[in-house]
């Protein structure tokens, strides 16, 4: 079994760095996920760092038992502040071993996929290393609710064009891994990177 904790803390280590060359103005822009600004998304980031299992489900309780509800009030406190207070306890849980509930690789799609949704409106985009692109594409393929990226690839097939890897039967979608990534999760604006005849269907899912 891969071990995932080193990589998310690289992964959070460059987010990390690219974090610190923002603007005040870039910390209230809006990203590409659409209910938070990139402030909050560190505070989310930074909320699941802190996640044990004793905090989760009695917050869960409290929560009415609404998953996005508990996330949303959990994410509060660590963004709220200045950038460089939100940015500080972001450092603060970079090799944090605490992950949410379930397998690593939650924490690992967490803050790559996350990342990206902070950089791309940005007109940047992150620098992941081919092991972290393989581990995070095979795992996230085959999940069911809440990221259904199985549901949204069947039937195609897909080809990463920058590192060794790909799945499926049917017609292609061709692309950075990252971007492929970030497809099966629901970000349509990845695809503008991607080609093939089966971009339009996955664009539609």
């Amino acid at each position: 079994m891969v071990d995932v904790m080193p990589m998310i803390h690289a992964e959070r280590a460059t987010l990390a760095r690219d974090l610190a060359t923002l603007t005040d103005a870039q910390w209230t822009a809006r990203t590409w996920c659409d209910a938070w600004n990139v402030q909050q998304i560190v505070g989310h980031l930074t909320a699941a760092a802190h996640i044990t299992a004793g905090h989760f489900f009695p917050g869960l309780i409290r929560s009415g038992f609404s998953f996005d509800r508990f996330v949303d009030r959990d994410l509060k406190q660590y963004a709220a502040g200045t950038p460089d207070q939100v940015k500080a306890r972001f450092d603060a849980v970079i090799t944090s071993t605490h992950t949410p509930p379930g397998p690593k690789y939650v924490a690992l799609g967490e803050v790559m996929v996350h990342g990206e949704d902070i950089r791309r409106p940005l007109g940047q985009k992150g620098e992941h290393p081919e092991e972290h692109l393989v581990t995070l594409a095979e795992m996230y393929k085959t999940t069911g609710f809440p990221l259904r990226a199985k549901k949204r690839l069947a039937g195609l097939r897909l080809v990463a064009t920058d590192v060794d890897w790909s799945t499926g039967d049917g017609p292609e979608v061709r692309g950075p891994c990252m971007s492929l990534i970030l497809a099966m999760v629901g970000r349509h604006g990845a695809l503008d990177d991607c080609e093939g005849d089966g971009v339009t269907t996955l664009r539609a899912r």
